[in-house]
């Protein structure tokens, strides 16, 4: 890895040496012409003299004079549709130059598969493109979420999982039942992993802390542009990588600086705050059955029952009344709400984002560096992120622009001292707390976290059964990592004549992080405490030519012939690292208390490495006719080391695969007189074949180590055995649309509908355990993928002063597994089968895909119905279903957002919408907050009882012992909603009373929402997914050159920016805009006590000089 380090910077270095140099002139009178390719004068052009106003234009025959000063002098040469050109001056006296065009001015250019630029009506298949301020402009620490609501299709998912919570980036629906359906990302021509690596956290939890993933670490400062390629048909050329789309990143470069070498300063600073929180009640407090037990420790007062005095919110009124508590000192003290405990916790949140780029352009090069700090308090306490980016791209041009190479290199720096855990996690979460957390007790009263005298030994807490003090887990239980990531590419062009030209690109994705997680002693789950070290090391290098011939077809001008033919060498090295020491042997507070070293009962050491490669050949042939009609095929084959197995031998081994494409597009507006106000018409459409591999090492054993056993090491191999016959995922997709616009450009409507199935999944199969296995990874089934997709654009009114621009971008996709393999014999296949492993008892809830139905449906226990729908009821209760049902699926009806963007003088406002109508989400938060008592429940749609409702009370006074006395004031009491049977078995009416909650878990809300402890129904907590949000609001305001000009600046913006500003939503509890991880992989529609959603809200200032 160093010696690659070493070998960029000298190219670097080089490049920058060459690219500038220092001539020297006498005073004189310069001239010449300004021609284009055919050696037409170009009139109009602008001669400048670089770094001044001193300037002149081409006459009507493309002639020029102008007076240099300076024999040091550069002219800069530049016409609307040519590119710019820049000339020095020396001892000449005359200068003729030649103009090429700019296919960027004349047409919309976007960049497509392997980095090539074309022009977007040559496209027979949907490619979207979202400049740098549209990702810049509001910022997000993940550049991803910024791209929500501005394309259609493209269905972006983000969470309140702290500052790295990573982006769900979907792009036209989910394909694989492997789980993994991210796309790929390229960055400057070259892919980089995007793997969340992931684990569980090997302490207590039940969920995943999520680090984040790579596509948030480039810098949204250093973006140019985000080009989106949706089908097949668009990312074929990546081969199996892209079986889910592509996302082009290309970084800004220096080549559109003018003159000497400029800066810019960008800074954003924005605020924080918890974006929505459980509807908490407040009249009742700690306790169970209406009473409440004065807790020290363990140790209970009074004859209450265990269950009616741990830790929930079915206790005493909050009115007043005198009760001993837990830190009143055997003082009754008043008993009364603290109704903002929770939000009381959380803390405003800052990020400031603060970037620097220097950059420059001459005749012969560019060059652009640039440094970006970004460092964030998160909402939880002791929460941060710092990270540290050094971005730059040096270019040159040699022999006449003939030989031309780039350089692209981007250091990240992140460091973390601790990332809050997000989900269901006695250690370390302090979501989990909350559903337990007393009504009374203020937040400030848990501040000091150790009992006096027990510091680093035994924490304070309310009680001693289950829950943590939260400040001892925001403070001590921390999740910290520290990571590097060097991403370096270069890329070498050769134009050999106007027909023929090569390329060359060579590029590395490095990666190294260290994670470390901390338990102190007394945490409930870990009581001993602990210690855990991951390493994680990742490499992977891209090696890529490409060939290029386009040609005029001889005797027939209007067509042009263009063929390129490349290939490509991968190669991936990972090596994770777990070392765990589950069990402190000292406690304390000192530094080498968490330490590997510091182990009571030794250590656990897990190591994984992998190695893959892919080698691959790819060739392109586009036909064109009067620059109007396109044709388009493509073919790449991949040869896959996953998929070489050991039993059949590489010859007989199906690791080598070829996806081939096709595309058409029409403009009929350049064919045919079209009406008015027609200025555009395109028609498109497309045939493709992309695929997916298999895991790393689906064919071998793989050993992973256990606990010693008689003193001797103890491994475990592989639950899985791979098909011999194992190949490859493929899908094969069709996409038709068309492009219109009205007057001119000033309206646009574009329309795409596609249809994709995708067969021989790569699927993990039960077998007959006497084979030694659990698993077999083999072929079957097929997963069908069809949407729309619309975009719609309008400059809705437009004079001197005022414009108004309106954006909408929707999407409808519909997934549905057409069949599975034959020995599912249910028809049911559980992707995830257990999505919230580690929960107490009962059946786990699944993550499915059942044949004929849409893919992912929530699956759980459900309820038994009467005919009207309707709860049936056993002695007062809900009886749940014998088999597991489903509450539908994820997948959204549409995906929706809807931008406005108004400009005065300079003045500019612009807000998003964005959004989704329908999909289901199983609400977590929601039902253990309900079987805790802590909300209201007042605005749930499959309950219609509120928290508030039945409950029983009692007074409360002491005898000489100090013991409590209840007096008994209302007897609660809930009838559940629905039927019962009589003795003959008929549905009647329920009318059989039952205790509210508490009562040892025979209370209604338990057995409604968490079918007792059991937790395993779906239907109770599972709700309609729809929601919209402010996503972004920006008012900013172009400051005058008068007013600037004085301070060296060219321009100078201020802004006042948002950021999911407003939800609206009638799903309870929660902002539905969520999901959890599980075994690396994004699990939608599944919540799971998420930490709250933020809104955020400051200042953007763009300086240029």
């Amino acid at each position: 890895m160093r010696k690659i380090y070493l070998r960029v910077l000298l190219i670097c270095f080089t490049l920058s040496i060459l690219s500038y140099e220092n001539l020297h002139a006498q005073e004189r009178v310069v001239s010449g012409s300004v021609t284009e390719a055919s050696g037409s004068g170009i009139p109009g052009a602008t001669v400048l003299i670089k770094g001044t106003q001193n300037g002149a234009v081409t006459d009507f025959e493309g002639k020029y004079k102008i007076e240099v000063q300076s024999q040091d002098a550069t002219l800069v040469f530049s016409a609307i549709g040519y590119k710019k050109k820049q000339v020095k001056v020396g001892s000449k006296s005359v200068v003729d130059v030649t103009l090429k065009e700019d296919v960027k001015q004349l047409g919309e250019v976007v960049v497509t598969a392997l980095g090539v630029e074309r022009e977007e009506k040559a496209l027979g298949y949907s490619v979207q493109q979202v400049d740098s301020r549209q990702v810049s402009d509001v910022k997000s620490n993940n550049p991803m979420n910024a791209l929500a609501g501005k394309l259609s299709g493209v269905y972006i998912t983000g969470s309140g999982n702290g500052p790295t919570a990573s982006a769900n980036v979907n792009i036209r629906g989910t394909a694989s039942l492997l789980g993994n359906n991210q796309p790929l990302y390229v960055v400057n021509g070259m892919p980089i992993t995007n793997d969340l690596y992931s684990f569980d956290d090997g302490l207590n939890g039940s969920t995943t802390i999520d680090f984040g993933n790579a596509s948030q670490i480039v810098n949204s400062d250093d973006i140019q542009s985000i080009n989106v390629l949706k089908g097949p048909a668009a990312s074929a050329l990546y081969g199996s990588r892209a079986a889910d789309g592509v996302i082009l990143i290309e970084t800004k470069t220096g080549a559109d600086a003018d003159g000497e070498w400029g800066l810019e300063v960008n800074s954003s600073n924005m605020f924080e705050s918890v974006l929505k929180l459980p509807d908490f009640q407040n009249e009742f407090g700690f306790g169970g059955g209406g009473k409440y037990s004065y807790l020290d420790g363990s140790n209970y007062i009074g004859d209450n029952e265990y269950y009616e005095a741990y830790g929930e919110n079915w206790g005493p009124r909050m009115n007043g009344q005198e009760i001993k508590q837990f830190n009143s000192n055997g003082e009754a003290v008043p008993f009364t709400p603290a109704p903002d405990n929770v939000r009381n916790f959380f803390r405003t949140g800052f990020t400031s984002i603060n970037n620097i780029a220097l950059n420059n352009s001459t005749e012969d090069g560019d060059a652009r560096i640039s440094y970006t700090n970004l460092n964030n308090e998160g909402i939880v306490p002791n929460t941060n992120l710092q990270r540290n980016t050094v971005q730059m791209s040096v270019g040159r041009r040699f022999l006449d622009d003939k030989l031309k190479a780039r350089v692209n290199t981007m250091y990240v720096n992140s460091s973390s001292g601790n990332i809050p855990n997000a989900g269901y996690d006695e250690s370390s979460s302090v979501m989990y707390g909350w559903l337990w957390y007393p009504r009374q007790v203020e937040i400030d009263d848990l501040r000091d976290y150790w009992e006096p005298g027990q510091e680093g030994v035994q924490q304070r807490y309310v009680e001693d059964l289950w829950v943590n003090n939260p400040w001892l887990i925001a403070n001590e239980n921390t999740n910290s990592f520290q990571s590097s990531r060097f991403i370096a590419n270069t890329k070498i062009e050769y134009e050999f004549n106007k027909n023929f030209s090569a390329r060359f690109r060579y590029g590395a994705d490095v990666l190294n992080e260290g994670r470390q997680y901390r338990r102190a002693p007394s945490t409930k789950g870990v009581l001993l405490g602990s210690y855990r070290e991951d390493e994680i090391s990742f490499y992977e290098t891209n090696a890529e030519f490409l060939v290029g011939y386009h040609t005029d077809v001889e005797n027939y001008s209007d067509f042009d012939i263009d063929v390129k033919i490349g290939g490509n060498i991968m190669r991936q090295e990972a090596d994770n690292l777990i070392a765990n020491n589950p069990q402190l042997e000292v406690f304390g507070t000192g530094p080498s208390v968490y330490s590997l070293t510091n182990a009571r009962s030794g250590v656990l050491v897990e190591s994984q490495k992998t190695r893959t490669g892919i080698n691959s050949l790819f060739g392109t042939f586009t036909l064109s006719y009067l620059n109007s009609l396109f044709l388009d095929a493509s073919y790449r084959n991949d040869w896959n080391s996953t998929l070489v197995s050991p039993i059949q031998g590489i010859e007989n081994s199906n690791y080598s695969f070829g996806y081939p494409s096709v595309a058409a597009s029409a403009i009929l507006s350049d064919l045919i007189d079209m009406p008015q106000p027609f200025s555009f018409v395109k028609l498109k459409g497309s045939y493709a074949e992309v695929g997916n591999g298999a895991p790393p090492y689906a064919f071998g054993n793989t050993f992973t180590p256990q606990a010693a056993f008689g003193g001797q090491a103890a491994f475990t191999t592989s639950r899985t055995i791979a098909d011999p016959n194992l190949k490859n995922e493929r899908t094969r997709a069709t996409e038709v649309g068309f492009d219109v616009r009205l007057a001119k450009g000033r309206y646009r409507v574009d329309f795409t509908y596609y249809n994709m199935l995708s067969f021989d999944q790569v699927i993990r199969l039960p077998i007959a355990r006497t084979s030694g296995y659990d698993f077999n990874l083999t072929n079957g089934g097929e997963i069908r993928n069809s949407g729309l997709e619309l975009m719609l654009a309008a400059r809705v009114v437009e004079n001197n002063d005022f414009s108004w621009d309106v954006t909408v971008n929707a999407g409808r996709n519909r997934a549905i597994v057409e069949s599975l393999p034959d020995v599912i014999q249910s028809g049911r296949y559980s992707i995830v089968a257990d999505v919230f492993p580690g929960d107490e008892g009962g059946a786990d809830l699944e993550y499915v895909a059942e044949e004929g139905k849409l893919l992912g449906q929530l699956y759980g226990l459900g309820f038994q119905r009467g005919p009207d729908g309707r709860v049936i009821h056993e002695n007062g209760l809900p009886l749940n279903t014998e088999e597991k049902v489903s509450a539908g699926s994820f997948q959204p009806d549409l995906r929706l957002g809807i931008n406005n963007s108004f400009q005065y003088k300079r003045l500019n406002f612009s807000f998003l919408f964005d959004g989704q109508i329908g999909g289901r989400i199983y609400n977590r938060s929601h039902a253990l907050y309900n079987t805790s008592g802590a909300i209201k429940n007042n605005n749930d749609p499959n309950l219609a009882l509120s928290s508030l409702e039945g409950r029983t009370i009692y007074s409360v006074s002491y005898d000489g012992n100090g013991d409590p006395v209840y007096t008994l004031e209302q007897e609660g009491g809930v009838v559940g909603p629905g039927w019962k049977r009589d003795g003959d078995g008929n549905l009647v009416e329920n009318d059989v009373v039952v205790p509210i909650g508490g009562a040892n878990y025979t209370g209604y809300f338990y057995n409604f929402y968490g079918n007792g402890f059991n937790r395993d129904n779906i239907e109770a907590a599972t709700h309609d997914a729809t929601y919209f949000k402010l996503r972004e609001l920006k008012i900013g305001y172009d400051l005058p050159t008068d007013l600037i000009k004085n301070l060296g600046l060219s321009s100078a913006r201020v802004s006042l920016i948002g950021r999911n500003l407003l939800l609206f939503s009638k799903v309870p509890t929660i902002d539905p805009e969520t999901y959890s991880i599980r075994n690396g992989i994004f699990v939608n529609g599944f919540e799971s006590t998420q930490l709250p959603s933020t809104r955020s809200y400051g200042v953007n200032i763009n300086l240029s000089f």
